[in-house]
């Protein structure tokens, strides 16, 4: 079997400036008539992420639901969401705030002393749990997702949702 070097000649390149033109014009096509889905790369980075924790990827079991405050003249739009796994299931209402932060309000059923909100960039903050409720407030809008690390169990992480 040939290889580049033996149908060019000893010490030729493997790669030519003609090759690098194709290639470089293939990426392009591709590129633009099928380009990468939006968030690909953020469920890549998740999808590595839980396997490198062996975590549990609770799912979403309850659809969101369109919310509003009734003591409000211009009521703020809130969505909630139920996350399960076998040991926790996790409810989390996101509400918008007038000055383009977000609240997280939520609940949880397992004993924890805080629970982590991540995002897919890196950043993350830790708030603690009371009685198994959480609040998060201010927080930037984007895509996060819950990090919950029960006493004695498996690391359990939300699939990302928008706040």
């Amino acid at each position: 079997m040939n290889d580049d070097r033996e149908t060019r000649g000893p010490g030729a390149q493997p790669w030519d400036e003609g090759d690098v033109a194709v290639l470089t014009e293939l990426r392009e096509t591709v590129t633009r008539l099928d380009p990468c889905p939006a968030g690909l790369t953020e469920r890549i980075a998740f999808a590595l992420t839980v396997r490198a924790l062996h975590a549990e990827v609770a799912e979403l079991t309850r659809a969101p639901l369109a919310l509003t405050r009734a003591d409000d003249d211009e009521p703020d739009q809130a969505t909630t969401v139920t996350f399960s796994t076998d040991s926790v299931s996790i409810m989390v209402t996101v509400t918008a705030e007038r000055d383009g932060t977000a609240r997280v309000d939520g609940w949880l059923t397992c004993d924890v002393e805080e629970i982590e909100l991540a995002r897919p960039d890196g950043r993350s903050e830790q708030v603690p749990v009371h009685d198994g409720r959480f609040v998060l407030a201010s927080v930037s809008c984007g895509p996060a997702y819950l990090v919950v690390r029960p006493p004695g169990g498996r690391t359990v992480i939300t699939p990302t949702f928008t706040l």
